[in-house]
């Protein structure tokens, strides 16, 4: 199968029946040129994520990666070819050497086909299983014998017809049908479990692409003038090659102008993977530290970054001075032990929550309470957020000591935790550290229907409430932590479609062009709804002034941005800009315009558990300073992450004092400026235009607590080992 449309190449480039050499190799070159250029249309035709703002982009930088690419494949294969057709001619078989090359090609198959065989077979499940020894055999096998089969039908076809009227359009148009279907079944069809099948199918489909452009080339230049353009072509497709071999500039075009295919990686993703994996692996074969790594070294090497070890403040505790300290106690009242209700929900974005006619109740709230209209996440993403949130650092490896929920249990606080059933079964298996004294899962799917992390249909929302206002019924002895966890808002897209109908007409939400903006706006107001309740149960308990009440989201939700809907991955203000509001008893309201973080909620809440709680391990501060008449200022800037698939993918931060966020992705390699000032904040990268101040930003960055420095910290560790175990149960 990988070698039956090569035998094209045979006949249509090998020097003895060619011109010249050059000839066969201009006619190479260009093929393998114009053979790239099509994976690039198939990769444009199934890839719906391109962002209007890169469109010419992407497509200037893929065909000059393709071109790249494709020559070099191009002089590969004709190299290859003359070289069987050389070894026949001057071997024992030459009288029969149309009889050799279908065996040399089923040979070059079937070895070039059982790395992928073995990879293929050697799964956990296989471990035990004749399978893991015999299918790598068979699937070789087969390969050559497709390979044997097509090479002796297309060459005894090819030797026949080539030059017999018009049937070489046939045949080519056989060979060029043959890639087009072999590429919308690796685009389209086939479940993408073998990486390494990916990459076969996508050789097979360039060689069936390149095998009928070499036919339909070779029949032009049979004409002097199609002659010379081709080798005027060949000649510029292989400096381009050559230029992007040994000058880095044409590379870190390609990282810059391609840098939001990672979200769909596709061919041109794939492409530009393995551009990057050969850059760093020739640079130093030897010493060569993988793929992740490779890419932070790129960017040390880029924007010379020589010292990437942890700054030591970031170490140091939080402390303030001791007038700071003393106002700080008495906005606390002191030793006094408040309620505290953290009402938490799950993907709202900043804009909708501040949004007065979407969410009245929150916004009332917000006026008697401190409200911090410029806070940000940690990342975008539950498992990046809610650690850094509760442990009041950026590291989210690890659980530190006075994480907010460990403090809260020294402190002898009953903590209860009221949340969607789906919700808590994520976060059981992946965050197992978020845990309470007693925890209500309240059903939000049917038992039936298998739910991991997205899915759940029926709204909780209401039920949450109900079960909080139970539970402040209830006489207890110690001061009670109750944490609501919401979750419809995450699902806004699932959750059931009568629901979101009744609430919205019940709350006179409009319909919008977009029905999935709608959604969107419908599940928000109805939380906001039960968010207010809440605070009338509070209120006729006569409980809101002895109740700290935090309302506070983990991230937002890109809502079609990019036709991007969901959230994780990218750092835009959308994704990272939360709600956070706080209401402490006797603290006069305040609107606070500074930019805060999640980890600022851990050392402001860990406080009031723990008067005298002291500032080991925290990132973030003391909320309550923003009370002050002059709030202490801040001490680092607010770190940001997104991750993919458990894997890191993007770094940066904002920066408290300026209006610039800056942002490193790590699958280009390569740094972004936004200015936060402007209207669409994420829509003008500044980083070329700016770069004094993207370099400072950098050796910042490398020496914060995010910017990864061993393989280990692209992954999200300590979840792989419980997610294996949570699908497939505990390893032997």
């Amino acid at each position: 199968m990988i070698a039956a449309p090569v035998q094209p190449i045979v006949n249509t480039l090998d020097p003895t029946r060619s011109s010249s050499a050059s000839s066969g190799l201009s006619i190479g070159v260009v093929a393998g040129v114009l053979s790239a250029w099509s994976l690039v249309v198939a990769d444009a035709l199934v890839r719906s994520g391109i962002p209007p703002s890169a469109l010419s982009g992407h497509y200037v930088g893929s065909l000059g990666l393709y071109s790249a690419v494709g020559a070099g494949f191009g002089a590969l294969a004709f190299g290859l070819v003359s070289l069987e057709r050389g070894l026949a001619r001057f071997s024992f078989w030459a009288p029969r050497k149309a009889k050799l090359a279908p065996w040399v090609y089923a040979t070059v198959a079937a070895l070039g086909s059982l790395s992928t065989a073995i990879s293929t077979f050697s799964t956990d499940k296989l471990e035990h299983s004749p399978l893991k020894f015999i299918g790598p055999a068979v699937f070789s096998g087969a390969c050559g014998f497709a390979a044997l089969v097509g090479s002796w039908f297309i060459l005894r076809g090819f030797e026949s017809l080539l030059l017999r009227g018009k049937a070489y359009l046939a045949i080519a148009g056989s060979l060029f049908l043959g890639g087009a279907t072999t590429t919308y079944l690796d685009l389209t069809q086939y479940v993408a479990l073998y990486p390494r099948l990916h990459t076969l199918l996508e050789f097979v489909a360039a060689l069936f692409f390149g095998s009928a452009y070499a036919l339909w080339l070779r029949r032009l230049s049979f004409s002097a003038l199609p002659a010379r353009v081709l080798r005027v072509l060949a000649v510029a497709a292989g400096v381009w090659c050559a230029l992007t071999i040994v000058w880095s500039r044409p590379r870190t075009w390609f990282d810059d102008s391609l840098k939001h295919v990672w979200l769909e990686e596709a061919y041109v993703g794939r492409m530009l993977r393995r551009l990057q994996v050969a850059e760093t692996f020739f640079a130093d074969p030897f010493n060569w530290p993988g793929m992740h790594m490779a890419r932070i070294e790129r960017v040390k090497t880029r924007y010379a970054l020589r010292n990437t070890s942890v700054a030591p403040q970031w170490a140091e505790p939080l402390s303030e001075p001791p007038e700071v300290w003393d106002a700080l106690r008495q906005l606390r009242g002191g030793q006094a032990r408040y309620d505290v209700i953290v009402y938490y929900v799950d993907s709202l974005r900043r804009d909708a929550a501040q949004n007065r006619e979407l969410m009245p109740a929150l916004q009332e709230f917000a006026e008697r309470s401190l409200d911090f209209r410029r806070a940000y996440s940690v990342g975008s993403d539950t498992l990046r957020s809610l650690p850094a949130l509760t442990g009041g650092n950026y590291d989210v490896s690890q659980t530190p000591e006075n994480d907010l929920l460990r403090v809260a249990k020294r402190a002898n606080y009953e903590t209860t935790l009221i949340i969607a059933k789906s919700a808590h079964e994520f976060l059981s298996k992946l965050r197992p550290e978020f845990s309470f004294e007693n925890a209500h899962a309240i059903e939000d799917y049917p038992a039936e229907l298998q739910v991991w992390g997205y899915g759940a249909q029926q709204p909780t929302a209401q039920a949450l409430v109900d079960r909080a206002l139970v539970e402040l019924d209830q006489k207890r002895s110690r001061p009670l932590l109750l944490w609501l966890f919401n979750f419809d808002q995450h699902n806004w897209a699932q959750l059931d479609q009568e629901h979101v109908e009744n609430q919205a007409r019940r709350y006179g939400i409009t319909d919008e062009p977009d029905e999935l903006a709608f959604r969107y706006r419908a599940v928000a107001r109805s939380i906001d709804a039960e968010f207010g309740r809440l605070l009338r149960g509070l209120e006729e308990r006569k409980r809101l002034d002895k109740t700290i009440v935090l309302f506070v989201s983990d991230h937002g939700e890109s809502m079609g941005r990019d036709g991007f809907w969901m959230h994780s991955v990218f750092l835009w203000e959308d994704l990272i800009r939360v709600p956070l509001v706080l209401h402490v008893p006797g603290v006069a309201p305040k609107r606070v315009d500074e930019k805060v973080s999640l980890v600022d909620v851990a050392p402001t809440l860990g406080r009031f558990f723990d008067p005298t709680l002291n500032g080991r391990g925290f990132h973030g501060q003391d909320l309550l300073g923003y009370a002050l008449p002059e709030p202490p200022k801040r001490r680092f800037p607010l770190l940001v992450v997104g991750a993919s698939k458990d894997v890191l993918v993007r770094v940066g931060f904002v920066d408290p004092a300026s209006q610039y966020k800056l942002v490193l992705s790590l699958e280009a390699a390569l740094p972004e400026l936004y200015d936060l000032s402007g209207d669409d904040p994420d829509e003008l990268n500044l980083a070329f235009s700016k770069t004094a101040r993207v370099q400072k930003g950098l050796e910042l960055l490398a020496r914060s607590p995010i910017f990864p420095r061993t393989n280990d910290d692209f992954e999200m560790r300590d979840t792989r080992e419980q997610k294996a175990a949570a699908l497939f149960g505990p390893a032997p």
